[in-house]
C-alpha cells in the first residue's frame, strides 16, 4: 500500500477517461467505462467535465447509447464517455469504439481500491455480500469522498465494517457487535484492525470477546490516565507510555455522546475489581467516570465519612464526583446518585447546626435569618425529593441501593418530622413566655410602608403569589442576582396564614384601617369598613387607586402600575396535584423567566414580589392528630379556630383581640404550631401540604424587590 493519497476518486477517474483515450484523435472518439454495480455515475459525469469530454450515460440497456451516434459523428460532437451502471462480462459489445477510442472497466470498489494500491477486496468483497450490503457499502464510500479531503483507507474500511456507524473502535466502545457482519473473514478483519491499535484481542475470539476485551482495556486507559500505576494492569493490555494505543478513546467519545445507556455500559459494569481493591485512597481517581468497582469504592469510603459527621469533605466530593458522572447526561442514575449524597449530607449538616442552635435564638428569628436560618432545612428537603430514588436505576450490586433509601427516610421523615414537631414546640413555649411576633415587621403595613416607592418609580409591577413559601422565595431570588439588584424583607403574614386574609393585608390603604374580625359566625377582614375576603374586592380596590390588575402574565400590561394575582403553587399544594415538588420547581423556573422578560425585554423598572402565606410540606403522608373544636360560636378551620368563645379553653395557641404582633384581631384565634395536629371538623385526612396554623413555615414570609 502507497501512502496515503492526495487525489480524489473524481480525479483518479478522470486520470482514467483522459489516459483512455488515444494520444491523437479528430472527431467523435468514444471512451466506453462499464461499472458493475453502477454505483460510480455521478462520479463518472464529475470526472468527464474535468476531463473535458462530453458525459453519456445508459438508460435502460447499453446499445442505448447507440442511438443518434451516427448523427453525433456526421455533426463531429467533441469526445464523448459512454457510462454504462454494469458489468461487462463476456460482452464484446463497442469494439469499433474500443478500437478508435478507449474502454474502462472498473466498479466503485475497484477504483477505490486503485486509488489506496490494494486489492478491491480489502475495500469492499461484493462477491461474499448481498446487492443491499454492497450498495450500503457503496454510499459509505461516496460518502466519505463528498467531505473535504481523502479519508484515510483504515477509517474507510473500518466505516464499512461498522456500516456508516463509525470508526470501528469507537462503534465497539459505544454500542458493541449488533451492526457488524459475524461471518469468520469480518472477525478477522475486525482483529487485525485492533491489534493496529495494541488492544489484546486473539485470533480466534468471538465478537463478545472481542468487544469486552476493548472496553476493559478502554477503562484501564481511562484509569491509568488519571492516575493508577499501569503495572497494576496485565502486561497485555499495551498501557506504557512508550507502548501502542496510549491515548484514552472514551473520554471524547463520552464527551459527544455520553448517554445513561453509556453509564449503564460503563459505569453499570464492573471493569478492573482486582485492580481497585488494592488502591489504598480511591478518592484520589474520583476524576475517572469508568468502572462500577471504582464508584463503589468511592461510595464504601463517602459513607465513612458520613458516618463519622465529616459532612463538608461529604458534601465536597459528593459534588466534585457528581461533576465528574454528568458527562453521561443529566439523566444518568450516578448523577442523581451522587447529587443526593451531597443533598444529604448538607441536610445532615443543618439538622446538626439547628439541634445545637444556641438557647436563645427564638423559632421565628432562627427561621427567617437569610444566611443561616432554619428555611434551609425545608428548602434542602424539597430538593431531596426532586432527585427521586435514584438507586432504583442503579445496579443491584451497587452498595449505595440499600444504604441511601434507608437514610434518605431517615432524614426526609423521620429527622424532618422530629424537626418540624420540636420546631411547633419551641413557638408553643416561646409564645407562653414572650411575644415574638411583636418584633416582626406585619405584612398588613407593607403597602402603606411602601407607598412612597410606587409614586416615585417608573414602570412597577407587584406580582401577588399565592403560597411562596420563604425557602422558594430564596430560590427565586438566588437565581435573580446575578443579572438584577435584589432587596430581600421578612414580613409576618396576618394571623391566621390563609389566602383571603393575607391577599387582603397586601391591597392599598391604611395600616391601621385594617381589622380582622368574625360576621355572621364567619371569620372577616376589611379595611376601612371595606370587606377585602374575596378578590372581586381586593381587585377594585387596587383600581379605585389606580393599579390595573390583569387576568395573565401576557396581556393588559400597558399601564404603568400593575398588581398581578397568580394562585398556582397554592392550587397545586391544597389539591395535592401530581409531584407537588417538581410543580414548585418548575414554576419557580416560571416566575423567574416572566420577570426578567419584563425587566430586560418589556422595560419594567421595578418588580416586587409578595405573599400571603407559605404552608407545610411532610414529604409523605403524615400520621396525623384529630383534634376535637370547642362548641360554640367559632369557625372552624384545618389548622385554626375562631370566635370570642374560644378565650381560655380548647388546643392551640391563644390569640386574643389586640395581642401585640396581631392587634388588628377584633375577635380570638388558636392556631396550631404542632405540625400533625388538625381540627376534625374539617373532614381532612393525612394531608401533605396545608396551613394556617402558627409554625414558622406558614407564616414568615419573604418579600422581594427586583430592579
Amino acid at each position: 500500500m502507497r501512502q496515503q493519497p492526495t487525489t480524489t476518486l473524481t480525479e483518479l477517474a478522470a486520470e482514467r477517461i483522459d489516459s483512455a483515450f488515444p494520444e491523437r484523435y479528430s472527431g467523435p472518439v468514444r471512451v466506453v467505462w462499464w461499472d458493475d454495480g453502477g454505483y460510480l455515475k455521478e462520479v463518472i459525469a464529475e470526472a468527464a467535465e474535468e476531463a473535458g469530454v462530453e458525459f453519456r450515460a445508459a438508460d435502460r440497456f447499453p446499445l442505448d447509447l447507440r442511438q443518434g451516434a451516427v448523427e453525433e459523428e456526421h455533426q463531429g460532437e467533441t469526445p464523448q464517455v459512454w457510462y454504462i451502471g454494469e458489468a461487462k462480462d463476456d460482452r464484446d459489445w463497442f469494439r469499433d469504439i474500443k478500437e478508435t477510442g478507449g474502454e474502462v472497466t472498473s466498479s466503485i470498489e475497484a477504483l477505490t481500491a486503485d486509488l489506496y494500491d490494494v486489492d478491491p477486496w480489502e475495500i469492499f468483497d461484493a462477491e461474499r455480500h448481498d446487492p443491499a450490503q454492497r450498495e450500503q457499502a457503496a454510499e459509505i464510500i461516496l460518502d466519505r469522498f463528498s467531505g473535504l479531503g481523502v479519508p484515510r483507507l483504515d477509517d474507510l474500511r473500518e466505516e464499512i465494517i461498522t456500516k456508516g456507524e463509525g470508526q470501528l473502535l469507537d462503534h465497539l466502545l459505544r454500542r458493541g457487535w449488533p451492526d457488524i457482519d459475524r461471518d469468520r473473514k469480518t472477525i478477522s478483519k475486525v482483529i487485525g484492525q485492533l491489534q493496529k491499535n495494541g488492544i489484546p484481542v486473539d485470533e480466534d475470539d468471538e465478537p463478545e470477546d472481542i468487544t469486552n476485551t476493548v472496553r476493559r482495556w478502554a477503562v484501564a486507559r481511562w484509569l491509568v490516565a488519571t492516575g493508577v500505576d499501569a503495572d497494576r494492569f496485565p502486561s497485555e493490555m499495551n498501557l506504557s507510555e512508550d507502548g501502542p494505543g496510549t491515548f484514552n478513546p472514551l473520554q471524547g467519545l463520552l464527551r459527544t455522546r455520553g448517554s445513561p445507556e453509556a453509564a449503564g455500559v460503563y459505569l453499570g459494569e464492573s471493569y478492573w475489581p482486582d485492580v481497585i481493591d488494592a488502591l489504598e485512597s480511591p478518592w484520589e481517581y474520583a476524576e475517572c467516570p469508568v468502572d462500577s468497582a471504582l464508584d463503589a469504592a468511592l461510595w464504601e469510603a463517602w459513607v465513612e465519612w458520613f458516618e463519622e459527621d465529616d459532612l463538608q469533605r461529604c458534601i465536597e466530593e459528593a459534588e466534585r464526583r457528581q461533576e465528574t458522572v454528568q458527562l453521561y447526561s443529566e439523566e444518568c442514575a450516578w448523577v442523581s446518585l451522587w447529587e443526593q449524597a451531597a443533598l444529604l449530607s448538607q441536610l445532615q449538616q443543618y439538622l446538626n447546626e439547628w439541634e445545637q442552635r444556641p438557647a436563645d435564638i427564638g423559632p421565628f428569628e432562627g427561621y427567617a435569618d437569610v444566611e443561616d436560618g432554619s428555611w434551609r432545612i425545608d428548602d434542602q428537603v424539597l430538593q431531596l425529593e426532586l432527585t427521586g430514588t435514584p438507586e432504583a436505576d442503579l445496579p443491584r450490586s451497587h452498595p449505595a441501593v440499600d444504604w441511601i433509601a434507608d437514610q434518605r427516610q431517615k432524614l426526609t421523615h423521620e429527622r424532618y418530622r422530629d424537626y418540624l414537631e420540636a420546631l411547633g414546640g419551641q413557638v408553643r413555649t416561646t409564645m407562653q413566655v414572650e411575644q415574638p411576633l411583636a418584633d416582626l415587621d406585619p405584612a398588613y403595613r407593607w403597602w402603606s410602608e411602601r407607598q412612597d416607592e410606587f409614586n416615585e418609580a417608573g414602570n412597577v409591577a407587584i406580582l401577588l403569589i399565592d403560597a411562596l413559601r420563604f425557602d422558594l422565595a430564596q430560590q427565586l431570588a438566588d437565581r435573580l442576582e446575578s443579572d438584577h439588584e435584589v432587596w430581600r424583607e421578612t414580613r409576618l403574614s396576618v394571623l391566621p396564614s390563609e389566602t383571603k386574609f393575607g391577599m387582603a393585608a397586601l391591597t392599598p390603604g391604611d395600616a391601621f384601617r385594617f381589622r380582622i374580625g368574625m360576621e355572621d359566625e364567619t371569620l372577616s377582614v376589611d379595611r376601612g369598613g371595606r370587606s377585602l375576603g374575596i378578590k372581586p374586592n381586593r381587585v377594585q380596590a387596587l383600581e379605585e387607586r389606580g393599579w390595573d390588575v390583569p387576568d395573565d402574565p401576557t396581556s393588559g400590561w400597558e399601564h404603568n402600575q400593575i398588581a398581578y394575582y397568580d394562585k398556582e403553587l397554592d392550587d397545586v399544594g391544597e389539591g395535592e396535584i401530581g409531584e407537588i415538588e417538581a410543580h414548585f420547581r418548575g414554576y419557580i423556573d416560571d416566575l423567574h423567566d416572566l420577570i426578567e422578560r419584563k425587566l430586560e425585554k418589556h422595560n419594567w423598572d421595578r418588580v416586587y414580589v409578595v405573599t400571603d402565606h407559605g404552608f407545610v410540606l411532610f414529604p409523605q403522608e403524615p400520621t396525623m392528630e384529630a383534634l376535637d373544636s370547642d362548641d360554640g360560636e367559632v369557625e372552624v378551620k384545618y389548622r385554626r379556630v375562631a370566635g370570642d368563645s374560644v378565650q381560655g379553653k380548647g388546643e392551640g395557641i391563644l390569640f386574643e383581640a389586640n395581642t401585640p404582633g396581631a392587634n388588628y384581631l377584633d375577635t380570638n384565634l388558636r392556631l396550631l404550631s404542632d405540625p400533625r395536629q388538625h381540627f376534625s371538623k374539617q373532614g381532612y385526612g393525612s394531608r401533605r401540604y396545608y396551613h394556617g396554623g402558627l409554625l414558622p413555615q406558614e407564616c414568615i414570609l419573604s418579600f422581594l424587590r427586583i430592579e
